[in-house]
């Protein structure tokens, strides 16, 4: 949506830019691991057309790539698809050769998709067991006393050759043009403060250096079009003290790739850009690591 852009703007200038290619390994002894890719922001919201065509373009590239690249996984983060392009976008990420991982935005909930989008996906959440044994879905259909009605909430977690994947659906269920596109922490029963709190803490027990990746539809900063001040402190409340382990928060939400650090909170943010509009571009984290941590590193990718 074009509200997300503007807004966005306003904590543009906190993000630096982020399309440097990866660099080698800053250590030594740190070894590649493997590598994964982000897809952001499809939209796809009709059964053929552009933005189908552009996220069969990114499927594509992502399976030419997989060998030589030693591409495992995909994180979709939100926005993929609402109305009569459900369907279209669950299908073309279907083709992908590797196993993919999506998560709602606000736009499938804004639009009148929410209950739609987990109809979608439900069968394809239930398989991610085959390819995550650990794979966890959080509580699905959700009574939400903030809006008061059923709320389809997204929150999972798996684990990846020593690396922990959370995510989060922090999309807003208040529809409304603005306080539709912010990050909300959905803190009571069966919502996504708990899931997460819950999973950060079974994780946080293994001690590992940056063996935590999160991932969002809503970056996890201070920004107008994000999380307000007293909720992204209760997020760093909770991150800040794990040191090092959490490396970052993997998102969509702007329609533009950067990367920031977030005060105090212990993890950096990449936000990728949207499939969708100007050039088809994706991101690609390299996993490095010993055995006392790991030392991802990212870049951006724009599809021929």
């Amino acid at each position: 949506m074009m509200l997300v852009t503007l807004l966005a703007c306003a904590s543009h200038e906190a993000l630096r830019d982020d399309s440097a290619p990866a660099q080698p390994a800053p250590e030594a002894d740190l070894v590649l691991q493997f590598r994964y890719a982000v897809i952001a922001d499809p939209h796809v919201s009709t059964v053929t057309g552009e933005n189908l065509d552009r996220l069969d373009r990114a499927v594509a590239w992502i399976n030419s790539e997989a060998d030589t690249r030693d591409l495992r996984l995909v994180l979709v983060v939100g926005d993929i698809g609402w109305g009569d392009g459900l369907p279209s976008a669950r299908a073309s990420l279907d083709r992908l050769v590797l196993p993919y991982v999506p998560i709602n935005g606000d736009n499938e909930i804004q639009l009148g998709s929410e209950e739609a989008y987990d109809t979608t996906f439900t069968d394809h959440y239930a398989a991610l067991t085959q390819a995550f044994p650990d794979f966890t879905l959080g509580p699905v259909r959700v009574d939400n006393p903030e809006v008061g009605a059923p709320s389809w909430f997204h929150n999972m977690a798996f684990t990846y050759e020593g690396v922990r994947f959370i995510g989060l659906d922090w999309a807003s269920r208040i529809l409304d043009p603005m306080l539709g596109e912010l990050g909300y922490l959905h803190d009571f029963e069966g919502g996504s403060w708990p899931f997460f709190t819950s999973q950060l803490e079974a994780a946080a027990a293994d001690g590992m250096g940056e063996h935590i990746t999160l991932f969002s539809h809503i970056p996890m900063h201070f920004s107008p079009a994000a999380f307000d001040l007293d909720k992204i402190a209760t997020i760093v409340d909770e991150t800040g003290p794990l040191g090092d382990q959490v490396w970052a928060d993997l998102a969509g939400h702007y329609h533009f790739s950067a990367s920031e650090t977030v005060p105090d909170a212990g993890y950096d943010l990449h936000v990728t850009d949207a499939t969708w509009d100007d050039d088809v571009e994706l991101r690609i984290v390299e996993v490095w690591g010993n055995d006392r941590r790991f030392a991802p590193l990212t870049e951006t990718v724009v599809v021929p």
